[in-house]
């Protein structure tokens, strides 16, 4: 069974909300939202071991980009695997902490992580069908753009699957980037329009 109190930062039983160190960012500003699992580190179905986890280089430049331009850097990710009952928000946090810190070695930093693990085939209080926080959902972008002051039209969002996409397009976002495992061209042109919206 999955944990629902200290030390995680569960805003309910199946959301974490993080917030990753300690920026303080303009309100009205741009976001980068990136999917994790397939996005952000190759998708391994279900993530539960954190020396199996290996970053996509691809991703690694719009983050980079994204820190240069001042831009909060925030994961959603689904995670069904705690609402099926697979594994708890502990292996989630060790996990994610692996992420993190792969990341922050290549120069990359993230600054907000919000997950979602309600499912429609969870247990117990997670089996919750088309849950607001749950992608193609939008909330929780929508929920990190409150906490953030995020302009969502001006921000950009990468998923590797449809709803990340259709999640970003609820939320109101028209910079969206599919991410393809056999190609970098979503991420190549995400990292340009970075750049382009920034002036770097």
């Amino acid at each position: 069974m999955a944990e629902t109190s200290a030390p995680y930062p569960l805003h309910e039983p199946g959301l974490w909300v993080e917030w990753v160190g300690d920026k303080v960012f303009r309100d009205g500003g741009p976001a980068l939202f990136l999917d994790r699992d397939g996005t952000i580190n190759v998708d391994t179905g279900y993530p539960s071991d954190p020396e199996q986890v290996v970053l996509r280089d691809a991703i690694l430049p719009v983050i980079q980009a994204a820190n240069r331009a001042g831009w909060p850097v925030v994961i959603v990710t689904n995670q069904s695997g705690i609402a099926r009952g697979y594994f708890g928000w502990d292996v989630f946090a060790a996990v994610n902490g692996r992420v993190l810190t792969l990341l922050r070695e290549k120069g990359c930093f993230v600054d907000m992580v919000l997950a979602c693990a309600y499912h429609e085939a969870g247990k117990g209080g997670f089996g919750v069908g088309d849950h607001p926080m749950r992608k193609p959902n939008p909330g929780m972008l929508l929920k990190a753009a409150e906490m953030l002051g995020t302009d969502l039209g001006g921000s950009v969002m990468i998923g590797d699957k449809d709803a990340d996409i259709e999640a970003g397009r609820r939320a109101g976002l028209s910079r969206l980037f599919l991410a393809r495992e056999a190609s970098v061209a979503a991420e190549q042109a995400a990292a340009v329009e970075i750049q382009a919206i920034s002036g770097i």
